[in-house]
């Protein structure tokens, strides 16, 4: 997906790049596969993130991996 992405030459936008839950048992998993994606397509680019309850703070926690990950 990420390969397409990055060949479309137009802004795109990622989905399901936390496999919809399924391959993720962690936070650090969650932010292993944020940085995956986020480093994997183009700056115009954006990412659809789906979220659920499984982890204390879903939405906070996974704004800060982002936060974290574009500023390196």
């Amino acid at each position: 997906m990420m390969e397409t992405i990055r060949k479309a030459g137009k802004p795109c936008l990622a989905h399901k790049v936390l496999a919809a839950g399924r391959t993720v048992d962690s936070p650090r998993q969650v932010e292993e596969r944020m940085a995956a994606a986020l480093n994997g397509i183009e700056p115009a680019d954006a990412v659809i993130v789906g979220m659920n309850q499984r982890f204390s703070d879903p939405i906070g926690q996974t704004a800060q991996f982002v936060r974290e990950i574009l500023a390196s």
